[in-house]
C-alpha cells in the first residue's frame, strides 16, 4: 500500500476514498499538495523532512525529538517515511474522527517501542521532550519530568501493572484526568500542525 511514485495510483484511490469519505477530487488534490512537501518523484516524506517542516511550524520550541515522536502517528507502518495513503488516513482522522479514534493513533506517538502498551521509561521520554510546553505556573504543580510522568502513570494505570494500555490512555482521557488531558491534547495539536504545513498552498 502506499505510492512510491510520483503517481496516485487507482487502487491507493479507491482504499482512500472508502477509507476516509472524501470524493476522488478531492484525494487527489490533497495529493498534489503532499507531493510539493518531500521529494515529489517519490511522494514520500522522510523523518528528516518531517522535522524540518517542524522546525518551520515551531522556530522557538521545536525539539527534534518531539518532531521524531509526532512523526510516528503518521508513519504508521514504521519504515521510516511517511506516504500519501498513511497520511490522508490520519488527517481524516484527526479531523472527523471519534476521540477513541483519535486516541488510538496517539496511543503509538507514547509507545516507542510498539510493544503495546506504554512502559514508565516511555511516558518519560515523551514528558521530557514535551516538558518546555508547559506554562511556567502549571510546573511547580506537576514537578520535574520524572515527578510529572510518575503522576500521569498513576492517572492512568488503573490496574497498577507498571504499564499503561491504549484502553486505559483512552479511558484517563476520557475521564478528563487533568494531566493526561494536557498532555495528550498537546500532541493532538504538534500532530495537527504538521499537516496544515504539509498541505500549505
Amino acid at each position: 500500500m502506499g505510492s512510491s511514485s510520483s503517481s496516485l495510483s487507482s487502487t491507493d484511490l479507491a482504499f482512500l476514498t472508502s477509507n476516509t469519505g472524501m470524493q476522488e477530487e478531492e484525494v487527489k488534490a490533497y495529493f498534489q499538495k503532499f507531493k510539493k512537501t518531500g521529494d515529489p518523484r517519490k511522494a514520500k516524506i522522510s523523518k528528516d523532512e518531517f522535522c524540518q517542516i517542524m522546525s518551520e511550524c515551531y522556530p522557538r520550541t521545536y525539539k527534534p525529538e518531539l518532531a521524531e515522536d509526532i512523526f510516528r502517528i503518521y508513519d504508521r507502518d514504521g519504515n521510516g517515511c511517511v506516504e500519501f495513503t498513511e497520511f490522508l488516513v490520519i488527517i481524516y482522522v484527526m479531523s472527523e474522527g471519534s476521540k477513541e479514534e483519535k486516541l488510538k493513533h496517539i496511543f503509538r506517538i507514547f509507545d516507542r517501542d510498539g510493544s503495546g502498551s506504554i512502559s514508565q521509561e516511555e511516558m518519560t521520554s515523551i514528558v521530557t521532550h514535551l516538558y518546555h510546553l508547559i506554562p511556567e505556573r502549571e510546573r511547580g504543580e506537576v514537578g520535574t519530568p520524572e515527578q510529572f510522568s510518575q503522576i500521569i502513570m498513576n492517572e492512568m494505570d488503573k490496574n497498577k501493572d507498571g504499564k499503561i494500555s491504549e484502553e486505559e490512555l483512552m479511558e484517563a482521557f476520557l475521564r478528563q484526568e487533568m494531566l493526561t488531558t494536557l498532555l495528550v491534547n498537546k500532541v493532538m495539536q504538534r500532530a495537527v500542525t504538521a499537516k496544515v504545513n504539509i498541505l500549505k498552498e
